[in-house]
């Protein structure tokens, strides 16, 4: 099989989308695990939940189902990405790196603007809540122009056109479907507290285990609590495993679609119950290393760098090598 990366224009459309995903990344990184914790953010940056627009965990769900999209659109078009064309990089793309960091700088002084005149701006917070949102949005416009060029973003909205509409089609769809399941999340939630606390038990002396009550006035940041060594922590809908077990039941699923007559039926269901114990078992790994980091480590790295990134990367890891292990027992042998 001839290697992928050989190809000059897949080569760069990949290494292009790793440096676009790792500038967020390091960026989301050093605001959870640095800024937000200096007096500067805390005093002016942090505006009022009033112009927050989106419920607590809106962008967790968002973000898992553009992450399904994603995954759902390489596996629709990896044969046609292979053929994608090259680019070269434009002195252009340079006042775009500016911009995304202007962007970026910007969105921090429009919220020391909001905390400096709070009641001002808490006349209409819906719309200065929205203001914020577009902000951002212009940020990751700049960024995506930055790096991958004007060229090659209409080149590739053309001759992708109806994979990105499926993309977001399919999106669209999961974010709904986790809407429709996040009220099993104490389910899943409480079985990890009881099972982490009964394992802590074994090797630590001071351990803390609070169930969580509902009640009328249940808010999204609820859920059992649990502590090691002074270090405590909300076993919330974010670590609750159930949107990742969904995310993968949503991916096996799509590729079963596709590939149903290449498959052997009775061995891709057993390996489908294999695959999500598997995955709820590596969500409950996360929410043991989250604990040990924040026991013995630093609890700030354990709230800011596991409870926000190291999830995704256990689940695309799982998932990858699951299905690279999977698919060697699955598909039938093609008769020559």
């Amino acid at each position: 099989m001839e290697n992928p990366f050989k190809r000059l224009g897949f080569r760069q459309f990949i290494i292009k989308t790793v440096i676009f995903i790792s500038i967020g990344l390091t960026i989301s990184m050093f605001i959870a695990l640095f800024f937000r914790y200096t007096l500067l953010f805390q005093q002016y940056l942090s505006i009022p939940s009033a112009f927050q627009l989106e419920k607590p965990n809106f962008r967790t769900i968002l973000l898992n189902a553009l992450f399904f999209g994603i995954i759902a659109f390489i596996i629709l078009t990896y044969k046609k990405l292979l053929e994608i064309q090259s680019f070269k990089f434009k002195k252009y793309q340079y006042i775009f790196i500016l911009l995304a960091a202007f962007f970026l700088i910007f969105q921090y002084i429009y919220k020391f603007l909001i905390n400096i005149n709070t009641e001002f701006f808490l006349q209409t917070p819906i719309f200065w809540g929205g203001i914020k949102i577009l902000i951002n949005i212009f940020f990751v416009i700049s960024l995506a122009v930055a790096v991958y060029g004007i060229f090659f973003i209409k080149y590739f909205i053309k001759n992708f056109k109806i994979e990105i509409v499926t993309f977001s089609l399919l999106s669209l769809g999961f974010f709904f479907i986790m809407k429709l399941f996040q009220n099993l999340w104490l389910i899943f939630s409480t079985f990890i507290t009881k099972l982490l606390y009964v394992t802590f038990n074994l090797f630590y002396g001071d351990v803390t285990y609070v169930p969580f009550t509902q009640s009328s006035t249940m808010t999204e940041g609820g859920g059992p609590l649990l502590g090691i060594n002074g270090f405590q922590a909300i076993i919330g809908k974010p670590c609750s495993g159930i949107d990742s077990l969904l995310l993968f039941t949503s991916l096996y699923t799509l590729i079963f679609c596709l590939d149903h007559k290449r498959l052997k039926k009775s061995l891709t269901i057993l390996l489908f119950f294999i695959g999500a114990i598997g995955m709820f078992i590596t969500n409950i790994l996360r929410i043991l290393l989250l604990f040990m980091v924040g026991a013995h480590i630093s609890p700030t790295l354990a709230v800011g760098l596991f409870h926000t990134n190291v999830g995704w990367i256990l689940f695309i890891a799982y998932f990858f090598v699951f299905w690279w292990i999977a698919s060697q027992f699955l598909y039938k042998k093609e008769l020559s």
